[in-house]
């Protein structure tokens, strides 16, 4: 039951980030960044929740995706600062969008 809701806050993220990497107005750019913080924490906690579950058995594995989780919404967060203050950087919403795929890729095939 955690992994399609996983899938799900992946796909909103993905959308939240490329939305909010094009919107025009700082307004669209801090409503696409709530959206994106609330889809990434529940990722978080299903993957807290996870790495409970599975405590014993596999603990290095899940420990390395709540790491690479982090890493990603430090990336996601300096994205929409850079949005924000500036005009954005492509190549920087680019390299989020495909962290963010790999992260799909990885609920899909492990999660």
């Amino acid at each position: 039951m955690i992994k399609p809701i996983a899938e799900v806050m992946v796909v909103i993220l993905i959308i939240a980030t490329i939305g909010g990497n094009h919107s025009k107005k700082e307004k669209h750019v801090a409503d696409w960044l709530g959206i994106a913080r609330i889809a990434y924490f529940i990722l978080l906690t299903l993957s807290v929740i996870k790495l409970i579950t599975n405590y014993p058995v596999v603990l290095i594995p899940n420990i390395l995706w709540l790491l690479y989780l982090i890493i990603v919404y430090i990336y996601l967060e300096n994205t929409f600062r850079l949005k924000r203050e500036t005009f954005g950087n492509p190549l920087r919403t680019t390299g989020v969008t495909i962290a963010l795929v790999i992260a799909m890729i990885v609920i899909i095939v492990f999660f």
